[in-house]
């Protein structure tokens, strides 16, 4: 995992967009710096003196209301950096470029100004633009994913846009997740795309109580927390195609959809999946990226790609043959993609899974020898699930299920036909 480091971030950044993000923030009012010395060691005096706001917080005495002001105000200073940082690409750009066409001062500084400072910029200055940019990455990153599905409903849709209506939208989503005991609030936000005039809801859900390990105050304590869950919304009118990224499956998809139809567009819509034969094989590679799958209920180990095959979305005729061991405790085909691809931004966003070698280490038997098999399939809706053993094609539709590739009621000979 990268750790995040301000300082490191702030040194390639020009004094002039230093000066005008640290008196835009709030952290700005804290400092008190001298705007005199432009010297290129601004941006270590601005690291310095928010390092000193930091230690002065842990040593002096001060009024509860204030310190708590002064933590708030910390906290969005290394959060925002940290947003800022993961903008400064030119996926991003381009999306800042597409929202600002119209707005000449915004057009200049993306122009002109290298990309970590086009993010700091408009962060800073265009905050709502900075947000809508983000939501759209964020969600093209989960697209053809674990979570993602893409339906087709009637174009020409007018979508509500204003608050009331979907704050109550939001509340009726949330009360789907209640039963998992979530769903107590909601918040949601509306992102318009110029480009292909796409309507964005993104919808968050307080979570279920979840408890995490730190450390606060060089004490290890737990600290209880909701953890807000994401869910998204694309529509688009040109073409009546909606896509959806939601947790809980097939019938989460289902419901929200109909919410949306029911609250949003003021109709009830039927809604029919896109693509239904394909495997979305980006939900292994998420899967596996993000195992939560407790696999010994499937008298299973383990489950690794040994062979993964990737293609950019830049260019999608490039294909790319990514190759593990087979030993089960190396790096299997994911992880070595993850050191070897070159990546700009996000891997997720810029690569698709086109096709895989998937292996499964059973359980071990009385002897403790393990035994293993493994299998190939493919985007285009093939593998060769039906060249195993009667004993191991369930396990192999098992798993398919388990990392959500397939659903249950997919789980047909026409869907896992050989692969010739």
């Amino acid at each position: 995992m990268i750790v995040f480091n301000a300082r490191l971030f702030l040194r390639h950044i020009s004094t002039t967009s230093l000066r005008e993000f640290t008196e835009q923030h709030v952290v700005g009012s804290w400092i008190n710096m001298d705007w005199t010395d432009m010297s290129d060691s601004l941006y270590a005096r601005i690291c310095d003196r928010v390092q000193e706001l930091e230690q002065k917080l842990k040593t002096e005495v001060m009024d509860a209301k204030l310190r708590k002001s002064i933590a708030t105000d910390l906290y969005y200073w290394q959060e925002d950096l940290k947003r800022a940082h993961a903008m400064s690409n030119t996926f991003a750009v381009n999306e800042f470029r597409q929202i600002c066409n119209s707005d000449p001062q915004a057009m200049d500084v993306i122009n002109t100004r290298e990309p970590k400072e086009v993010a700091l910029w408009m962060l800073a200055f265009r905050d709502k633009a900075f947000r809508d940019a983000e939501h759209f990455i964020a969600f093209q990153a989960k697209t053809n994913g674990k979570y993602w599905k893409k339906h087709s409903i009637p174009p020409g849709l007018d979508p509500a846009k204003d608050r009331e209506a979907l704050e109550f939208f939001a509340e009726k989503v949330a009360e789907h997740y209640q039963k998992n005991g979530g769903g107590q609030s909601s918040h949601i936000e509306l992102s318009e795309r110029a480009k292909d005039g796409s309507i964005q809801l993104t919808i968050y859900v307080q979570g279920p109580v979840t408890a995490f390990a730190h450390f606060e105050d060089n004490q290890f304590s737990r600290l209880t927390t909701r953890v807000a869950l994401e869910t998204a919304i694309v529509y688009h009118p040109e073409t009546g195609i909606v896509e959806t990224v939601a947790k809980g499956g097939a019938k989460s998809h289902a419901a929200i959809l109909q919410l949306f139809g029911e609250h949003v567009v003021g109709q009830k819509i039927e809604p029919e999946e896109i693509e239904k034969k394909r495997f979305h094989l980006n939900a292994l590679r998420d899967g596996l990226l993000e195992p939560t799958v407790d696999w010994s209920h499937y008298g299973i180990q383990k489950v690794r790609l040994r062979r993964a095959k990737f293609s950019p979305r830049v260019d999608p005729s490039v294909g790319i043959q990514i190759e593990a061991t087979p030993a089960m405790d190396d790096a299997d085909a994911i992880q070595v993609a993850l050191k070897r691809l070159k990546c700009e931004a996000n891997f997720e966003m810029e690569y698709d899974l086109d096709g895989a070698t998937v292996i499964v280490y059973l359980t071990p038997d009385a002897k403790g020898k393990v035994s293993h098999f493994s299998f190939g399939i493919h985007a285009s809706g093939s593998s060769t699930v039906k060249n195993l053993s009667e004993r191991n094609q369930p396990i192999a539709k098992a798993v398919l299920e388990a990392l959500e590739i397939i659903d249950s009621h997919d789980l047909s000979a026409q869907e896992l036909e050989m692969v010739e």
